[in-house]
C-alpha cells in the first residue's frame, strides 16, 4: 500500500509480506512504465524468494541482493504486441536490497535520473524492491497486489554466539528484548542465555528438537516462528505473539529475563507436610469453567500461499464424556477453544499448540502455598512436586505461577515465608505421537458453477 506515514515492518522467520511504496513514478512514451519504490522492513532481511502479483508467482530465478536485475519470463507477463516492453518482450523487472546497501540503486537511477534518484537515496537499513512495469491493455492494465515471500532477520544465538537467520522462536524472542532500535532495548547481562531451566539457551534447544510427523518418518523443528509486525506495536502484543509460537511464558527474575517454552520439565524440589507453614489453600475450579473438550487453532498456511486457516476442530470423547452429566446428551455440554497463532505456519505445529492449550485446561487444581526461605531457590515458571496427606497428592506436579516473600506470625513476632502460587500440570500435557495428527484442511477449489442462465427477471445458476 500507500501511506505519507507509514510503521516500519519487522519480519522473523518465513513468511509472505506486503509492503509500502514510498515513491511512485511513470516515465516512457506515454507515460507506459511504472516505476515503483517498495520498501519491506525496517532491518536488514536475509533473502528475498519470490515475488507474487496477485496470487501469481513471477518466475525470474534465484533473486541476489543487489544490482542484478531480474526480469519476469511468465508468459502471462510476456507481450510480442508491445513496443514498449523490455527484451524479449518482457513486461516486468525489478533489483532488490536487502538492507546492507550504502548506494542508490542503479536500474533507478538509469531510468529516473538523478533529481528521483539522488545520491542520498539509500532506504539505510532497510529491504527494498525497485520494481518497473510496462503498461499493457490487455496483461498489464492495472497495478496489481504485489506481495513478497521473504526470510526475515538474521538473529544471534548465544549458544555458539553467531549470528544468522533462524526461525526459531526462542532466538526472535531473545532478539527482540534485546533490540535498541524497536525492541524492548533490554542489556545483555539481563538475559538468561544459558541452558539451564529458563535459560536462552536452553528453551532454543527445546524448540531446535524434532519431532516425527504423521507419516512416522519426516521430522520438523518443534517450534518455528515465522511471521510479521511492526515498528509501532506494543512490545508486549509483540511478545504475546512470538510466545504463542512456542506456548511460551516469560519471567523477569533476579534481574534477569526468563524463557520456558511448551515442554515437561523435572522437578527439582518437593513440597512436604513438613514444609508448610500454614495451611493450604487449594481451588478446584479453574477462574470463569475454561475447561474445554475440543480445540480449533487458526494460523498462517504457508502451503496455501501464506493465508490464514483452520486446523482440523479436535474434539476429545473422554474429555466430552467427563463433562457430560450422567443420562444428558453430549451436544449441550461441548465447548470449544479456539486459539490465534499469527507466527505459526504449519498445521503440525498449530495441531500440536492446539492439543497442548486444551491438555493444560484439563488440570485445574491450583493452589497457595507458605514454605521456608530454601525455596527461594525456584523461580516463577518452575515445576515442583507436591506430596501432601491430607489431600492425597503424592508427588504431584505443579508449576510455580508467581512467588512472594510474605511476613507470617503476627506483628510482634514476623517471620519470613514464600508464597507459591502454583497451578497443576502433567508432562503427559505434551505427550503428542505422530499418529495424533488429523488430516489438514483443503485448500479451496473452484465451485464449478460452469453456467449462469438468464430466464425471465431470474438469474439460474445451472450447476451441472
Amino acid at each position: 500500500g500507500r501511506s505519507a506515514s507509514q510503521a516500519r515492518q519487522i519480519i522473523y522467520g518465513e513468511c509472505r509480506v506486503g509492503g509500502t511504496i514510498t515513491q511512485m513514478q511513470t516515465t516512457g512514451t506515454d507515460n507506459t512504465k511504472l516505476c515503483l519504490f517498495i520498501v519491506l522492513s525496517g532491518h536488514v532481511i536475509n533473502k528475498l524468494l519470490r515475488v507474487r502479483f496477485n496470487d501469481t508467482l513471477l518466475t525470474a530465478g534465484t533473486i541476489a541482493s543487489g544490482t542484478t536485475v531480474h526480469v519476469a519470463t511468465n508468459s502471462t507477463y510476456t507481450s510480442g504486441d508491445n513496443d514498449n516492453a523490455f527484451a524479449n518482450d518482457r513486461l516486468i523487472r525489478f533489483t532488490f536490497h536487502d538492507g546492507t546497501q550504502t548506494a542508490h540503486d542503479a536500474l533507478a537511477r538509469t531510468t529516473l535520473g538523478s533529481s528521483f534518484v539522488p545520491d542520498t537515496h539509500k532506504f539505510i537499513s532497510c529491504a527494498y524492491v525497485y520494481m518497473e512495469i510496462i503498461y499493457d491493455a490487455e496483461k498489464l492494465n492495472s497495478i496489481p497486489q504485489i506481495s513478497f515471500d521473504v526470510q526475515g532477520k538474521k538473529v544471534f544465538d548465544p549458544r555458539d554466539d553467531s549470528t544468522a537467520y533462524s526461525t526459531n522462536p526462542a532466538l526472535c524472542i531473545r532478539d527482540y528484548l534485546t533490540d535498541t532500535v524497536y525492541g524492548i532495548r533490554a542489556e545483555a547481562a539481563e538475559i538468561n542465555d544459558t541452558t539451564a531451566g529458563g535459560g536462552f539457551g536452553s528453551a532454543a534447544a527445546t524448540c531446535a528438537a524434532t519431532v516425527t510427523l504423521a507419516d512416522n518418518s519426516s521430522t520438523q523443528p518443534t517450534y518455528v516462528a515465522s511471521g510479521l509486525t511492526n515498528f509501532s506495536a506494543s512490545g508486549e502484543g509483540v511478545l504475546e505473539a512470538l510466545l504463542s509460537s512456542c506456548g511460551g511464558n516469560m519471567s523477569y527474575t533476579n534481574g534477569k529475563f526468563n524463557l520456558f517454552v511448551a515442554a515437561a520439565q523435572t522437578p527439582s524440589l518437593t513440597v512436604t507436610d513438613d514444609d508448610l507453614l500454614e495451611a493450604v489453600a487449594i481451588r478446584t475450579s479453574p477462574p470463569q469453567g475454561n475447561v474445554y473438550n475440543s480445540v480449533k487453532t487458526v494460523f498462517v498456511d504457508s502451503t496455501q500461499s501464506f493465508k490464514a486457516t483452520d486446523t482440523p476442530v479436535f474434539e476429545s470423547s473422554a474429555f466430552l464424556a467427563a463433562d457430560t452429566p450422567s443420562g444428558e446428551g453430549t451436544a449441550n455440554y461441548k465447548k470449544m477453544l479456539e486459539i490465534q497463532l499469527p507466527f505459526t505456519v504449519t498445521h503440525t505445529a498449530a495441531q500440536r499448540l492446539g492439543r497442548i492449550a486444551l491438555n493444560q485446561s484439563r488440570h485445574t487444581i491450583s493452589a497457595t502455598v507458605m514454605v521456608g526461605l530454601n525455596f527461594l531457590k525456584a523461580q516463577p515458571k518452575d515445576w515442583v512436586y507436591v506430596t501432601n496427606s491430607r489431600m492425597g497428592f503424592s508427588q504431584k506436579t505443579f508449576q510455580i505461577l508467581s512467588m512472594q516473600l510474605t511476613p507470617i506470625g503476627g506483628s510482634e513476632t514476623p517471620l519470613l515465608a514464600v508464597r507459591l502460587d502454583l497451578t497443576e500440570t502433567h508432562a503427559d500435557i505434551y505427550g503428542f505421537l505422530y499418529n495424533a495428527y488429523g488430516t489438514p484442511l483443503a485448500a479451496a477449489t473452484d465451485l464449478g458453477l460452469a453456467h449462469i442462465k438468464n430466464i425471465g427477471s431470474a438469474n439460474i445458476i445451472d450447476g451441472s
